[in-house]
């Protein structure tokens, strides 16, 4: 899925009068029109937008240089890859607003030197989303190299929107602006951090405009407006807004002032450092304080100081490698190449996920088998048959099967001390595996540290307090259909609170949530938590519980009240 399928939609509502009568993308209009409006600021300006689509941004590019009394004929240019929609849009533009072909190039983005005489005054747009696991092969290679040449290396979870954005900053004019729509994971993101600080080194002020709302309610992705103005001064101040909707746009624009009343500064240097997120400025300055006070004691710790967080395994085609009974006895499959498995968070109970829990979660199909061969080992023919079988259902030619040698021996497959589940609605949850089962990557695995003299149970005790529920607001990222995920190092980010001096206190205690935690009593659960590991363990008030708790319950339902329309 890529933003840009926002352009179409938008051109749709200016073509479809019967749409925009029923307030179909109308959202969208406003924000390409906002974007237009913020970045050009004369009728001398040239404008940019590096993936023009529908041509959304382009049209209201041209009414706004016309308006201003420029020229769109010579001031106008545009990228699209796309073939079809490059022809199609370049012959409608040129025939209403008389832009000239030769400034609209039908390429790839990242073919088009960032030479002086291409640059502009204002790039404006959206950039294609495409997630990591799909932008591969030589478009990576030569994003990634694009990024490079103008210093900034990114790793290799870095989605295409990010490489996209510094060619785009590398388009604009000394002097110039960049006005754009962004992941909002430009603000969570540890990949997007290099991104932040080419932001900051390379324009005066950034402002982030983020919207109660979710600015795209048909899209499953979260964003936000970016700003950036006066290119080539360094030590950027950033500003941020939280805007409850984008209908609000349109009176900004009438105001006729670019610097926003109420934006508030954020610390540029510690959000480009990760010291800080931008999130946290979603919740009161009394609960940001405290939360960042307790980050710094001694006794919390990020959770990957105590244990290894990573995905489960990957087989390549689950539905083969996980058998259930029926099929188990089908096959004449023996038990030494079994593994038992949990599947989905849904089978987690409690605090402990145990051998009755996994056989309850058998019956539903929660849980199953996991086919377990190991390199080299010996087969026996009921085992060889059900190989023989997956080879002519087309299993071994999947790609992470064929990718393998030999095809049906799944890779990594680890017995944890515990799971976590990283896609969430009401809290991420932390169960100790008493039930020795293995999991595919549709959960987390933790691994406890040998050097921590914590218990498993104990830590799992921790995950319960309101401090960690926040945390993991703030280190995790909302979907757009209201969940939270939480990547392995996001995981390991979040901040638990700790004391070895406490451990078999902690012990009791999470067996005294475990009950809590079955019978569905949330409410209590996190203020039993907080009452032991905070008030007695850290020494704070009541109070101080309760801003946290308020402030982890505020971010949950912001992303709750997003999800309603994806």
């Amino acid at each position: 899925m890529m933003i840009d399928n926002i352009r179409s939609k938008i051109e749709g509502s200016r073509r479809g009068e019967s749409a925009k009568a029923l307030g179909a993308f109308y959202t969208d209009a406003q924000v390409a029109e906002f974007l237009v409006w913020w970045g050009i600021r004369t009728g001398r300006d040239t404008v940019m937008d590096p993936s023009f689509g529908g041509g959304v941004f382009l049209r209201s590019a041209c009414q706004r240089l016309l308006r201003l009394g420029g020229e769109p004929a010579a001031q106008v240019f545009g990228v699209e890859i796309e073939p079809e929609t490059y022809t199609r849009i370049t012959e409608e533009l040129s025939d209403e607003l008389g832009v000239k072909k030769r400034n609209l190039w039908q390429t790839d983005f990242f073919e088009l030197n960032s030479i002086p005489a291409r640059q502009v005054d204002v790039v404006v747009g959206n950039p294609p989303f495409i997630r990591y696991q799909r932008f591969a092969g030589e478009a990576r290679k030569l994003a990634l190299a694009c990024a490079a040449s103008q210093g900034v290396k990114l790793n290799e979870l870095a989605s295409s929107w990010a490489p996209f954005l510094i060619h785009s900053i590398a388009m604009v004019k000394p002097g110039g602006r960049l006005a754009m729509v962004v992941p909002m994971e430009i603000t969570q993101a540890a990949y997007a951090l290099p991104v932040l600080e080419h932001l900051s080194k390379s324009f005066g002020t950034v402002t982030f405009l983020t919207f109660k709302e979710k600015l795209f309610p048909d899209l499953n992705e979260e964003a936000l407006l970016l700003l950036a103005e006066s290119k080539g001064e360094c030590d950027a101040r950033f500003y941020w807004r939280d805007l409850g909707h984008a209908g609000l746009l349109a009176p900004m624009q009438q105001t006729g002032r670019r610097s926003f009343f109420g934006c508030r500064p954020v610390n540029a240097q510690a959000i480009s450092q990760r010291r800080e997120k931008l999130i946290e400025h979603f919740i009161p300055q009394k609960a940001r304080d405290l939360y960042r006070e307790l980050k710094n004691l001694p006794l919390t710790h990020h959770l990957g100081e105590l244990a290894d967080v990573g995905i489960g395994y990957v087989t390549g085609a689950n539905d083969f490698f996980h058998l259930d009974p029926k099929a188990i006895e089908t096959w004449g499959i023996p038990q030494a190449f079994l593994k038992p498995a949990v599947r989905r968070g849904r089978a987690l109970a409690g605090l402990r996920f145990t051998q009755e829990d996994w056989h309850k979660a058998l019956k539903t199909g929660e849980a199953s088998y996991l086919l377990r061969i190991k390199n080299g080992e010996a087969l026996p023919k009921s085992v060889r048959n059900y190989l023989e079988h997956g080879e002519a259902q087309g299993v071994s030619q999947t790609y992470k099967c064929r990718t393998r040698s030999p095809w049906f021996c799944v890779p990594h497959v680890h017995q944890p001390d515990a799971f976590l589940t990283y896609m969430s609605g009401m809290a991420s949850r932390l169960v100790t595996n008493n039930a020795g089962a293995v999991a595919p990557n549709s959960l987390h695995i933790l691994r406890l540290h040998p050097h921590v003299s914590l218990t498993m149970p104990a830590i799992t005790a921790l995950w319960q307090t309101s401090l960690t529920r926040l945390s993991a607001e703030i280190e995790g990222h909302a979907l757009g259909g209201g969940m939270l995920k939480l990547e392995p190092t996001e995981a390991e980010n979040v901040v638990i609170a700790s004391s070895q001096r406490h451990n078999g206190r902690l012990v009791e205690l999470a067996e005294e949530l475990n009950a809590l935690a079955r019978n569905s009593d949330e409410a209590t659960m996190q203020i039993r938590a907080d009452a032991v590991v905070l008030q007695d363990g850290l020494g704070l008030s009541q109070k101080d519980c309760g801003l946290l708790r308020k402030a982890a319950d505020s971010l949950r339902q912001r992303r709750y009240s997003r999800g309603t329309t994806a």
